[in-house]
C-alpha cells in the first residue's frame, strides 16, 4: 500500500470513529455549557459598569514662562494616578463597610477606564478638552454608581486644587511683571516731568537769543503757539506759556547796531576822523564777536530744544504704552487671584457650580451587567466542550491502536 493511501485510510478511520461517537461529543459540549452556565449563574462575580462624560478646562497659558498646558494624555494620568485611586478606594471602602487593605490597589485600578479619543464638541468653547468618557466596574449597580461619584468628586477636588496652585503661580508671576513695568514707568515719568518743566524755559532762552540778534515788530499773545504738547491719553493741548505778555517789541538788535556802526565808520573814514574811526572799528569788531557768539549759542539751543522735543514726544508715547501695559498686567494678576480663590470647590459635584469641569453625563445607574456574559460564555463553553470531547475520543482510539500494535509485535 502506498504512503498516500495509507494516510488517507488512517484519516478516514479516525473520521468514521468520531462519527460513531458523535453522541458522546455532543454530550461533552452540552455538559461543558451546563457547567459554565451554573458557574456564571451561581459562582462568578457579577460586574456592572457605570458611565460618565466630562470636559476639563485647559490650564492657564502664561506668556514668557515655560508652562505647558495639559494634554489629553496627562488628563488621563490625572484621572488614573495611584494617589487619586487610593483615595477613591479608601472612601469607597468606608462607604460599603469593608477594610481598605482588602482591596489590592493594582487590581482595584483595573476597574477604571478613560476614553479620550472621542470627537470634540465644537459647540463648547475651545479652552476645554475633548469629551472624555469615564467607566468604572463594581459588583452591583448602586456600588458602580457610587464608585463613579466618588471618583469624580475626588478628581474634581484634586483638579480644583491644581488649578488654584496654577493661578497662585500666575498671580505671583504677573505681580513680578507688574513691578518691573512699574519701575520702568516711574523712570520714564520722572524724565517726562523733567522735560515738561525744562522745555518751556529752554524755548524762552532761545527766543530771547533770537530777539537779541534780530528783533522785529511782533504782536505775541500770552501763549506762544509755535510749539504745543499733549497730555497723556487725550487731545488737550498744553501750550508753552510765557511768563508775561510781550507787547510791541521795538528795540535795536545787534545786527541793526552793527549796520549803524558800519555806516558811521564809513562816514568817519570819509571825513578822515582818525580817532572816531579807531573807536568805531573797535565797536564793530566787538559787536561782530557778540553776534557770532550769540548765533553759535542759538544754533546749540535750537539743536538742544529739538532733541528735547523729540525725546519729549517719544517719552509721551512710551509712558502711554507702559501705563497701558501696567494696567493689562494688573488686570491679569487680579483675575488670577480671583480664579485662585474660586477654584476651591471642596466636594461640590454639581457642574453648574464649577467652571473648571463640565459634566456632560452624570454617573449612570447600570441596568445590565457587563461580566460575565452568560450566553456568550455558554457558546464558548459548548464549542470548547465539543473540541475537547473529540480530542479525548481520538486520543483514546490512538492509545488503543498503539497498545494493539505493541501486543502484536510481541507475539510475533
Amino acid at each position: 500500500m502506498k504512503q498516500e493511501d495509507r494516510e488517507a485510510f488512517v484519516f478516514a478511520s479516525y473520521a468514521i470513529h468520531l462519527w460513531r461517537h458523535r453522541v458522546w461529543i455532543i454530550v461533552g459540549g452540552i455538559v461543558c455549557a451546563l457547567l459554565t452556565a451554573l458557574f456564571v449563574q451561581f459562582i462568578a462575580r457579577e460586574r456592572f459598569r457605570a458611565f460618565s462624560q466630562i470636559m476639563i478646562k485647559e490650564q492657564r497659558k502664561i506668556t514668557g514662562a515655560e508652562r505647558d498646558t495639559l494634554t489629553p494624555v496627562s488628563y488621563e494620568y490625572l484621572l488614573l494616578n495611584q494617589e487619586l485611586i487610593r483615595q477613591v478606594r479608601n472612601e469607597y471602602a468606608k462607604e460599603i463597610g469593608m477594610p481598605a487593605h482588602s482591596m489590592i490597589l493594582e487590581m482595584f485600578m483595573e476597574a477604571f477606564q478613560v476614553d479620550s479619543d472621542l470627537v470634540q464638541d465644537t459647540t463648547v468653547r475651545k479652552e476645554y478638552s475633548p469629551v472624555m468618557e469615564l467607566a468604572v466596574d463594581a459588583d452591583s449597580p448602586p456600588h458602580a454608581q457610587m464608585l463613579m461619584q466618588i471618583w469624580l468628586k475626588q478628581f474634581m477636588k484634586r483638579y480644583g486644587d491644581l488649578l488654584a496652585r496654577e493661578s497662585d503661580y500666575a498671580s505671583r508671576f504677573y505681580s513680578g511683571k507688574a513691578g518691573e513695568v512699574q519701575k520702568a514707568l516711574k523712570e520714564k515719568e520722572d524724565r517726562f516731568l523733567v522735560l515738561r518743566r525744562e522745555l518751556p524755559f529752554k524755548i524762552r532762552e532761545l527766543t530771547s537769543k533770537e530777539l537779541l540778534v534780530s528783533p522785529a515788530m511782533v504782536e505775541l499773545d500770552y501763549q506762544d503757539t509755535r510749539r504745543s504738547y499733549y497730555k497723556y491719553r487725550d487731545e488737550n493741548r498744553i501750550e508753552v506759556n510765557m511768563p508775561e505778555p510781550i507787547q510791541q517789541i521795538d528795540m535795536e538788535g545787534l545786527e541793526k547796531k552793527l549796520v549803524d556802526t558800519e555806516i558811521a565808520l564809513a562816514e568817519a573814514k570819509a571825513t578822515n576822523d582818525t580817532e572816531l574811526t579807531v573807536s568805531l572799528e573797535a565797536k564793530r569788531k566787538a559787536i561782530s564777536g557778540i553776534i557770532e557768539k550769540t548765533r553759535k549759542e542759538i544754533a546749540a539751543l535750537q539743536k538742544e530744544s529739538a532733541d528735547m522735543e523729540k525725546e519729549f514726544s517719544e517719552l509721551a508715547r512710551e509712558v502711554t504704552s507702559l501705563r497701558d501695559q501696567y494696567q493689562y498686567v494688573m488686570d491679569l494678576k487680579n483675575q488670577a487671584e480671583v480664579e485662585a480663590e474660586g477654584y476651591h470647590y471642596g466636594d461640590k459635584l454639581d457642574s453648574d457650580e464649577r467652571s473648571d469641569i463640565i459634566i456632560l453625563a452624570k454617573p449612570s445607574l447600570p441596568e445590565k451587567r457587563v461580566y460575565p456574559k452568560k450566553v456568550f460564555s455558554c457558546l464558548i463553553a459548548l464549542l470548547a466542550g465539543l473540541v475537547l470531547t473529540a480530542l479525548a475520543i481520538l486520543f483514546d482510539k490512538f492509545i488503543r491502536e498503539s497498545r494493539t500494535l505493541v501486543e502484536g509485535s510481541k507475539k510475533s
